[in-house]
């Protein structure tokens, strides 16, 4: 894989690839340790990015509560 950061969609399908190896193909052991590596490298790269969107988003959710409220005591 690439150095350049992945997308979370990147991220994701590439999880699902190695899940599907794990499940259904005839993997050594020395393989399957490195895809169950590279499984949870992205797994917790999947939950950091979910994360900061999830605080991205309750940002602006109160900065939308914030302008509200401003709206209103300026209309009165």
């Amino acid at each position: 894989m690439s150095k350049e950061k992945q997308s979370f969609e990147e991220m994701m399908k590439e999880l699902e690839n190695i899940v599907q190896k794990l499940d259904n193909e005839a993997v050594s052991l020395e393989e399957s340790l490195d895809l169950y590596q590279r499984g949870m490298k992205l797994s917790a790269n999947c939950d950091s990015t979910l994360k900061e969107a999830e605080k991205k988003v309750n940002e602006l959710m109160q900065e939308e509560v914030g302008d509200k409220g401003n709206e209103e005591t300026t209309d009165e």
